[in-house]
């Protein structure tokens, strides 16, 4: 039986363009959050599933990729048949960070500024569109209680968005303290007021036929009909920080691009003020978004610490710049070096040395053999030239300059090598390096 190649479900391979792509888009992302005074921080993609778990984690929780525990630890849990499990991956960043701050924070200026990129891992359905690993790209400010953090973290990724040059973003705003007014202002009962926000949460994939069934099923009818007309509304009410958001925000962005959304629902488990989201006409779900989560430290046995984040949906956003050719993917190099013989490749190694010196990107054959098989690399790399140094161009001091997009051959200095090959990144621009 052969051991498969296609790995498993939910898990994806990137092929070099791929790849690239996604570097290219990290790169961007953390150039606009450092422009921002954001710092990066880092942390395990394995967490003690006391971190994990409690609280903080929502429905999240249930979807932990948990790991056993090694050696003679497990053969003891497993005799005393308690859990078999003491660590998981984790599922987003936010938690981890929390945990991090409250170790860390002692250290670190105050208010605080993060930026926080990395892979994270939910053992959920694999559909299109959704993946068990994915990455996010959290920013995030501790210390401030002032909406002034809401306006940092939103404009910070408009400003993310702006920089992949995507236009049509739409903000949406909420505030859970309108929302829990709201579900006390129609008395529906505290056991149920969980359940109905996950009802609200499901207006764009079930429509608001679909929500006001299931909200007449939980609290009846007539409930239900008293909280469509808040919570199902096309726009409401701004408390008082989303108007002072709202009137910053619009400095940036026109005035159509945000605006209050009652229905919405993020983080049910520990949002505490403003929640917000990022949309895109593309697509049914959202771009990303985020809020404010003031009491999430305390899980780690600290005094409450104001917080309020924001992350990216980077899957999304790889798909929005692929569809629309902006993902900027390319790996090519600007000069393949080729290697004319084991006596030449160390002027080879050279040549490539003095290109990337000049800023360019120089791909030195990393075989032998014949020049043809190794044009043939090159074209395969799509790489703008091709540089040879046989025995003449090496005893002249000079390199065989071959633009490969026109077969046109020229001798060269190798200064004279590099100006060219950097004027040809107009019709020919290079990979990521």
């Amino acid at each position: 039986m052969s051991i498969p190649t296609t790995p498993p479900s939910g898990f994806r391979d990137f092929l070099p363009e791929q790849a690239a792509a996604r570097a290219r888009a990290v790169e961007t992302i953390t150039r606009v959050y450092r422009s921002f005074g954001f710092e990066p921080v880092a942390t395990p993609a394995v967490e003690d599933l006391s971190v994990l778990t409690g609280q903080g984690g929502g429905e999240n929780e249930k979807l932990i990729f948990k790991i056993m525990r090694r050696g003679e630890a497990l053969e003891r849990a497993a005799a005393e048949k308690t859990d078999l499990a003491d660590l998981g991956l984790r599922f987003d960043l936010t938690l981890p960070l929390a945990r991090w701050y409250s170790k860390h924070g002692s250290r670190l200026p105050h208010p605080f500024k993060a930026f926080h990129l990395g892979p994270v891992w939910r053992a959920e359905r694999a559909q299109k569109g959704r993946y068990r690993e994915f990455t996010q790209c959290d920013v995030d400010i501790i210390g401030s209680d002032s909406w002034g953090a809401e306006v940092e973290v939103i404009t910070a990724i408009l400003a993310v968005f702006k920089a992949f040059g995507l236009e049509d973003v739409r903000v949406h705003l909420n505030d859970r303290r309108a929302v829990d007014a709201a579900l006390a202002a129609a008395k529906v009962p505290d056991d149920k007021r969980g359940p109905v926000c996950v009802s609200v949460d499901k207006l764009d994939k079930i429509g608001r036929d679909g929500v006001l069934a299931e909200l007449a099923a939980l609290v009846g009818p007539a409930l239900a009909g008293a909280l469509a007309e808040t919570l199902l509304a096309e726009s409401g009410a701004a408390t008082e920080p989303l108007d002072r958001i709202i009137a910053a925000v619009k400095t940036l962005v026109p005035a159509s691009a945000i605006t209050v959304d009652p229905s919405l629902m993020r983080g049910m488990g520990y949002y505490t003020g403003p929640v917000f989201e990022f949309r895109h006409p593309s697509l049914s779900g959202s771009l990303g978004g985020g809020g404010r989560y003031d009491k999430l430290t305390e899980k780690f046995g600290g005094p409450p610490m104001p917080a309020c984040g924001g992350s990216i949906g980077f899957e999304r956003l790889m798909m929005i710049l692929e569809e629309t050719g902006k993902n900027g993917g390319q790996t090519a190099p600007d000069a393949v070096v080729t290697v004319f013989s084991d006596e030449l490749r160390g002027r080879s190694l050279e040549v490539g040395a003095a290109l990337r010196a000049k800023g360019l990107s120089a791909d030195v054959y990393p075989g032998g053999g014949k020049l043809k098989a190794q044009f043939k690399y090159a074209d395969q790399k799509k790489a703008g030239c091709a540089i040879v140094i046989g025995p003449d161009e090496s005893a002249h001091g000079v390199v065989q300059v071959k633009t490969l997009s026109t077969g046109e051959e020229r001798a060269m200095t190798l200064d004279e090598a590099c100006v060219l090959i950097a004027g040809k990144r107009s019709n020919h621009e290079p990979g990521v390096r």
